[in-house]
């Protein structure tokens, strides 16, 4: 797949994608900082309180696609690379979360937290969820049904991926300068997941699996910064598995087979 189209960008529906988008990103940040919102959220129960956040970004996700669909034309095939043929979906999957153990080889000379059910469930939701409503959904359909360029439509998705993030009260927290190379660095692997789905291509799994499985070994590795799990060493550990992904999905192109069958949505 090519980085531009022939026919140009179709603005009405990019504008549409991104507008969905941006509400989808602002509303629950917006929300996030009511204060009879938060009573709300504390007054559910946790399995319930985790879900309502990603649960309105898949809303706007999909409905979303729904209106795209509408707007192009019925020859013209939108995937967002969920419902893949199983043993291309297993292969992706599987390729991703090997990728991710590369970061797990760096936390067994860590003290690890405990591992218990809110961990695994917060850490794995996110990489579900966020592939689908940043990936899948904006960066996705802005070239496929947009045309917009690849690298313009992943700068965009990615800044605004990194920027989301200041929803954490931890991330909030930070001093300016930590701060803006957390997110600079979030706004980065948003960038090259988005380069790893488009030359998948369009298989949604790898990169699925590929951020539960960095989110996992992070919150059981590397979220509690033990000695000498901090700084440089944890760049390195969150740099190694996108850069081995890059490398065998997009130099060797090992899910390239892919593109003849994948099917709509």
């Amino acid at each position: 797949m090519g980085d531009s189209t022939k026919s140009g960008i179709r603005y009405h529906i990019a504008f549409v994608i991104l507008a969905f988008f941006f509400v989808g990103t602002v509303v629950p940040i917006i929300l996030y900082q009511q204060e009879w919102y938060k009573d709300w959220l504390r007054g559910l129960p946790f399995d319930v309180r985790i879900l309502v956040h990603p649960a309105m970004r898949m809303v706007f996700a999909f409905v979303g696609w729904l209106v795209v669909c509408r707007m192009v034309q019925n020859r013209e095939r939108i995937r967002m690379g969920l419902l893949m043929p199983p043993m291309q979906a297993i292969k992706a999957f599987a390729l991703g979360f090997a990728c991710s153990l590369a970061m797990f080889a760096f936390g067994v000379f860590a003290e690890p937290n405990e591992i218990h059910y809110t961990l695994v469930y917060s850490s794995l939701l996110p990489g579900v969820t966020e592939e689908i409503f940043y990936r899948a959904f904006a960066f996705g359909l802005l070239i496929q049904a947009a045309r917009m360029n690849l690298w313009a439509a992943a700068f965009t998705t990615a800044i605004v991926f990194g920027l989301a993030h200041l929803v954490r009260s931890d991330v909030r927290a930070m001093p300016i300068g930590e701060m803006i190379g957390w997110l600079a660095m979030l706004s980065a692997g948003g960038l090259f997941f988005a380069w790893i789905y488009a030359r998948a291509p369009w298989n949604l799994w790898v990169v699925i699996a590929l951020h539960a499985g960095m989110n996992l070994w992070w919150d059981i590795f590397f979220n509690h910064e033990t000695p000498p799990f901090n700084g440089l060493v944890t760049t390195i550990a969150r740099i190694i598995p996108v850069g081995i992904a890059v490398y065998l999905v997009v130099f060797r192109g090992v899910l390239r087979e892919s593109s003849a069958t994948t099917i709509k949505a």
